[in-house]
């Protein structure tokens, strides 16, 4: 993982974070200077007045940022004097396309809006598409492209699947072949991709993907020699490669296959003319129309290619604006430094004398500016001011542009933040955690718990991927959408004036430290824990030695840590969360979809669904850690207490006949009474009844505090081994 780090040297006030995490780049409000730059290109009302659009252009921009007209976003128009041969030509050609319909007046347009572009170089290739600059009408589409096939292609910039089908659609009416495959270069992974491949040769029949080596069968000679193939008999030839006809079905007789390259001579792809309709093979005409219609194909997928990356462009510029607004909130009050610094900080204790007890409940000392004067403390008492020269006006401004960073919703909130970072600084207290983790792991802990929240819409995930937000768009393809975001804008804070905490690192410490913080904050995507029990389980059971699964439980533990109090919390949190979930499902209902049943208030009965949650997430969470460290088993016990007490409210419902929709219930002491008066003392014995059923073996009970020792050492290593640590190499 390469998390190119902010430099302490320089107070870190730039950020460079890699393409695979793509974060502050895109949100943080002080590069958005940077992202403004795109605005800076001046849109011509003439389209094909394109010296006359890049003259007013300025010097440092090469694009301009789409337009949105009638909600839709337009394509860019393009500074000539910054372009490519290519892109020049692309944009002559689209601009006349959108224009003219008679052929001849194309061809001059063309040649007109290529001299206002100054490109000059630019005519032999526009002369190989057009030959001669003219359009002889005789001709027929396989010994002349039509300058329609052009203007399709160019106007497909949006979609590359669409644009990839009618390329092959156009190449196969032109040399009369059967099927046609364009393979896109993945430079990364040394493969070639056909995204949309013919199956059978009909043009409603396409597989969604198919990769090949980048050194294997005819396509992958074109794509390392660059050179055009003409084979009759392809399974004769030893470059054949006989899987694609495997999978598809497809016998192959003939191949006509050949390179797309850019301006610069890179390749971009290969195309891939099969059976050759009515001959034994491919023509040397073929061969010339296909060199021809290479052309078409690199401006065309160059095209969308740029118009891919302008949208991305789009997207950030979009999210930057956001954040902007939000950002413009974010000042700190002198007063509020002053008052983080001139006193010294207090004990932990002088909160509340329980405060360094799992049984308390943080939310009670106070309101949110407390909560930042005893996150100081906890950073005290932890050792990290002295240890990592932690500057006090630092730490203050830190905690309280943290603070600030949180949006006020109903459940993810600082409030939230605060209690999560309250469970975890008592987990770093206890000695067995010092002893598993390096300080400056506990360190990165105890930050991302403070963080990993932060500016939360009160949404989850698939709201955002199903609603296409921009913050959808940009992580996406990564998945854990909000949980990259929180990363990202954590990074963001630290980016800016007297907020970066870690200064006094060393540049390796500060990239082991923002790897931690990136995966422990990726840990709280429950999807994403769900995924790693097997792994987490696996490290309980054998005493494994993983710092980085070990870090993920913590986190997980105390994101979850709520429920681990008493029942009357544990409620007031539930009434929180299920506030958030209703209001995605109103919005939900407006966008004309059916929400799920817990998102949805009319249908959602509270009580069993955190007996579902408990049963597959938080109990086995407690039940490993209070493995790990047997002084939690008392939450773990409170954990199954707030169980039988949910158990009961959803009995009392059902006898009585009460509506368990809504949350109007949850505000009910009478009936809150009922449920602890029911309970009494029995969440213990529901507790053995629970271990009876899961087949759990309690580690606080001598007879069976014995573990296994059937597993080898080989076998508890490949349980943990497809798990990926941290690229900070810190875990051991």
């Amino acid at each position: 993982m390469n998390l190119a780090t902010l430099s302490p040297s320089q107070n870190c006030r730039t950020t460079e974070i890699s393409d695979s995490t793509r974060t502050s780049s895109s949100v943080s409000p002080s590069i958005s200077s940077a992202t403004s730059s795109i605005n800076t290109a001046t849109t011509s009302s003439d389209p094909t007045n394109i010296a006359s659009s890049s003259s007013t252009t300025s010097n440092n921009s090469s694009i301009n940022e789409p337009s949105l007209q009638n909600g839709k976003l337009s394509p860019p128009v393009a500074s000539a004097s910054l372009l490519d041969r290519q892109t020049m030509l692309l944009t002559a050609v689209t601009a006349c396309s959108s224009r003219s319909r008679d052929p001849v007046e194309y061809s001059k347009e063309v040649a007109d809006a290529l001299k206002h572009c100054h490109c000059s170089k630019v005519a032999p290739l526009a002369n190989g598409i057009i030959p001669n600059g003219k359009f002889d009408k005789n001709k027929s589409p396989s010994d002349c492209i039509s300058p329609e096939v052009c203007k399709r292609l160019l106007s497909l910039s949006e979609d590359m699947n669409l644009l990839v089908r009618n390329i092959t659609k156009e190449a196969k009416a032109l040399v009369q072949a059967e099927i046609c495959s364009l393979f896109l270069l993945d430079k990364e992974n040394s493969e070639l991709v056909a995204e949309v491949f013919e199956k059978n040769g009909t043009s409603d029949e396409y597989l969604t993907e198919i990769r090949m080596p980048l050194n294997q069968g005819i396509v992958g000679h074109v794509a390392t020699t660059g050179e055009m193939m003409n084979v009759q008999n392809v399974y004769d030839h030893p470059s054949f490669y006989p899987k694609v006809d495997e999978r598809t079905g497809f016998i192959t007789r003939n191949i006509l296959c050949f390179p797309i390259k850019d301006s610069s001579g890179n390749l971009v792809g290969v195309a891939e003319l099969c059976n050759k309709i009515g001959k034994p093979a491919f023509t040397l005409h073929d061969e010339q129309i296909a060199t021809t219609f290479a052309v078409y194909c690199a401006i065309s997928i160059s095209h969308c290619l740029l118009y891919r990356k302008l949208q991305e462009a789009h997207r950030r510029s979009h999210m930057a604006a956001e954040l902007l607004v939000q950002g413009s909130t974010l000042s700190i009050a002198p007063e509020d430094i002053l008052r983080l610094t001139v006193r010294d900080i207090p004990n932990p204790e002088s909160f509340h004398p329980d405060f360094n007890k799992f049984c308390f409940v943080p939310r009670s000392i106070g309101t949110g500016d407390t909560y930042v004067e005893a996150a100081l403390s906890m950073f005290k008492d932890l050792g990290f001011i002295d240890k990592y020269r932690l500057r006090r006006r630092t730490l203050a401004r830190f905690l309280l542009m943290v603070q600030k960073g949180y949006r006020d919703v109903p459940y993810h909130n600082w409030s939230h933040a605060f209690a999560v970072g309250h469970f975890c600084y008592l987990l770093l207290r206890m000695g067995d955690v010092k002893s598993s983790l390096t300080d400056l792991e506990r360190f990165s802990l105890l930050v991302a718990c403070l963080c990993h929240d932060i500016d939360h819409r009160g949404t989850t995930n698939a709201f955002q991927l199903q609603s296409k937000t921009p913050l959808a768009q940009l992580y996406s393809s990564e998945g854990s959408v909000l949980e990259r975001h929180h990363f990202a804008q954590t990074v963001t804070i630290l980016g800016m004036d007297e907020c970066n905490i870690f200064e006094q690192l060393t540049r390796q410490q500060y990239q082991q430290v923002l790897d931690n913080i990136r995966e422990i904050i990726l840990a709280t995507d429950i999807a994403a824990h769900l995924r790693k029990v097997d792994r987490i389980q696996a490290m309980v059971e054998n005493s494994v030695d993983h710092h980085y699964l070990l870090m993920c439980l913590l986190m997980t533990a105390s994101d979850l840590s709520d429920q681990s109090k008493d029942f009357k919390n544990s409620k007031g949190i539930a009434e929180n969360i299920y506030k958030e979930f209703f209001s995605q499902g109103d919005l939900e209902k407006q966008m004309g979809n059916r929400p799920i049943e817990m998102m949805d208030r009319e249908r959602a009965c509270v009580p069993k669904i955190q007996l579902e949650f408990m049963d597959t997430v938080a109990l086995p969470v407690f039940r490993y850690i209070s493995d790990l460290l047997p002084a939690l088993h008392e939450t773990y016990d409170s954990l199954m207490i707030n169980r039988a007490c949910w158990q009961s409210l959803d009995c009392i419902l059902q006898e009585e006949g009460l509506p368990s929709g809504g949350l109007d219930y949850l505000k009910d002491l009478d009936l809150e009474q009922k449920v602890l008066d029911r309970v009494g003392d029995r969440g213990l014995t529901w507790k053995e009844e629970y271990a009876r059923k899961d087949g759990y073996k309690d580690s606080t009970n001598p007879s069976d505090s014995a573990k296994s020792s059937t597993t080898s050492k080989s076998s508890q290593h490949d349980a943990l081994s497809d798990d990926k640590p941290c690229s900070s190499k810190s875990l051991r």
